[in-house]
């Protein structure tokens, strides 16, 4: 039975060294996904499979509204399912990588429904346990002091930040007090009783933390360690229970595992930020972004879930585990540009990419505000992009370190760009090189593709001959955005196509982004844009191909013969 089990273990690293070893991408790999209504949806999809020789069956019919926005319930009870049909009864589950949208397909997905009853259940929650604390802090005032003591507080109205400062006040006063007790017996009662408040309303890292003056012990050292491990595990259950869809019980039972690890203040502070979530409502997406997790059981809508591909995850079973489909769409503002976008990649790749590289910081000083996924980080990332390329390239990059974005005609010979910040508002500084990829770093920037009357930068960076580019539908948030530090570096390498080097580095799925251009568009190929092997370690994790998992020896699997 052992050996058995052996070559069971042995099979099962071999499948998942196959899922998950790096290659680049196939036409094989592909399917498209078209609008049954859309006499041009079909035809570009048709034309897209033709072009790029993918095999004749690979066009997925939706029916849907042509170029509309979808409803969540649509998508959820009629689109996904049609989706996961058609790939499912064609066996190409696991065959297909990437799934391309063509002309109107829904660009966006709208809000879920307001979810009524857990906004109810949650704010009873936080009376509940505001009550809860301010009982807790009465019995505080009354540990080490004669007579009853104070009523309890009213924390109603008081923001969580002062209610936290007065028990934390309240504990070190009690505390104090106890240290001044000449009778032992009952400064030991009521130091337990201490304790019992202490962990109710702070959690298991209270006791973590030995007493003032206590000297550290070896049985105090097992006993800590002991609950920092029960402590991992209760964060653990947290994070597994919020993989689950937003329903009352999966609440209920983060709210448990929170109050045992973090106390009444650290489950009231989560409450406090998922009702601020339910307020705002963020469970809209883009199309392409929802696509992506296809594959994946129901999972949370508030804002976005981990992109699985990023390179991140490289090594992780967890990728493995929840197959991610990479997307990319065919869409620009006229069905000849959306055409075109495949026509250009095809020529643009037989020549490569070759032009002038505009990079366009806004001089946030390198010190400021360099918390990940902050302006000041991002724009430092836009700096490091320059130096990067300057360095291990024979490219011509042009960095503007100004506030000022570049004006118009700055840019001739313009190949690659990224910069930032002009919300919905193109400037028109560039002369783009055919096959020319470019992403500007604001919100809402693919809110359309489109509409005539629109400025945003991804519409109108189509329109005057960019061949990739991407984009948000919805307000995404900084962090959403690919590192330009990592993205071109990556596609400059010439060992990703478009749709991998996309995947590689944004860091969400199931959120606001986009990608425009052929997924297998790769205008470094042949000829590689960087020298990749001098780049900084940072960068060569990113773009060197990840290994498949090796097989582990024999004597590593556990079986029932050791």
């Amino acid at each position: 039975m052992g050996a058995i089990v052996k070559r069971l273990c042995l099979a099962a690293v071999g499948l998942l060294a196959v899922s998950t070893a790096a290659g680049a991408l196939e036409p094989d790999e592909i399917a498209v996904v078209a609008v049954r209504q859309s006499a041009e949806s079909r035809q570009l999809a048709e034309y897209y499979v033709e072009k790029r020789g993918l095999p004749a069956d690979r066009i997925c019919l939706v029916d849907v509204r042509p170029g509309r926005t979808l409803s969540r319930e649509e998508w959820v009870t009629k689109v996904r399912p049609s989706i996961r049909n058609w790939i499912g009864e064609r066996n190409l589950t696991t065959k297909l990588k990437c799934l391309v949208t063509v002309w109107d397909v829904p660009l966006k997905i709208d809000r879920h429904r307001a979810a009524e009853p857990r906004d109810v259940y949650l704010a009873a929650q936080k009376r509940e346990r505001l009550e809860r604390v301010a009982r807790a802090v009465a019995a505080a005032r009354r540990v080490g002091e004669d007579g009853e003591g104070q009523k309890p507080p009213t924390f109603e109205d008081t923001p969580l930040k002062e209610v936290r400062e007065a028990v934390v006040e309240e504990l070190r006063s009690a505390q104090k007090r106890l240290s001044e007790l000449d009778d032992a017996a009952r400064a030991e009662r009521e130091a337990a009783e201490l304790g019992q408040l202490g962990l109710s309303l702070l959690g298991l890292g209270v006791a973590t933390r030995p007493a003032t003056g206590e000297e550290p012990t070896s049985e105090r050292q097992r006993a800590s360690d002991r609950l920092l491990g029960r402590m991992a595990g209760l964060a653990e259950g947290r994070a597994a229970a919020e993989q689950l869809p937003e329903t009352v019980a999966r609440d209920r039972q983060i709210l448990r595992l929170l109050e045992t690890r973090d106390g009444l203040l650290g489950s009231l502070a989560w409450i406090e930020g998922q009702l601020a979530l339910l307020k705002k409502n963020e469970t809209y997406s883009s199309f392409d972004s929802e696509l992506s997790l296809l594959h994946w059981p129901d999972y949370p809508l508030l804002r976005w879930q981990p992109n699985l591909l990023h390179h991140r995850f490289d090594g992780s079973p967890v990728r493995a585990e929840r197959p991610t489909l990479m997307v990319a769409r065919l869409e620009a503002p006229t069905f000849e540009l959306a055409r075109g976008l495949i026509d250009t990649a095809l020529e643009v790749e037989k020549e490569g990419l070759d032009g002038t590289f505009y990079v366009d910081a806004r001089g946030i000083k390198p010190g400021a505000n360099r918390r990940a996924g902050s302006y000041g980080d991002y724009d430092e990332s836009l700096r490091t992009l320059a130096g990067d390329v300057e360095r291990h390239s024979d490219w011509k990059v042009v960095l503007d370190d100004e506030p000022a974005l570049f004006g118009d005609g700055d840019c001739p010979d313009a190949a690659l760009y990224s910069g930032w910040y002009s919300l919905s508002k193109y400037v028109d500084a560039f002369e783009w090189k055919r096959g020319a990829v470019a992403y500007h770093i604001a919100s809402g920037e693919a809110a359309t593709l489109r509409n005539a009357d629109s400025q945003v930068w991804c519409k109108r960076m189509l329109e005057d001959g960019v061949c990739a580019t991407l984009g948000p539908v919805h307000e995404p948030y900084l962090a959403a955005f690919p590192r330009p530090d990592e993205f071109f570096p990556t596609l400059l390498s010439g060992e990703y196509t478009l749709a991998e080097t996309y995947y590689r580095t944004k860091p969400f799925n199931s959120w606001v982004m986009t990608l425009v251009g052929d997924p297998l568009y790769n205008p470094f190929r042949g000829r590689p844009g960087i020298r990749a092997d001098e780049l900084p370690e940072r960068l060569r994790q990113v773009v060197s191909k990840p290994r498949p998992p090796e097989s582990p020896n024999d004597t590593e699997i556990p079986s029932d013969e050791k």
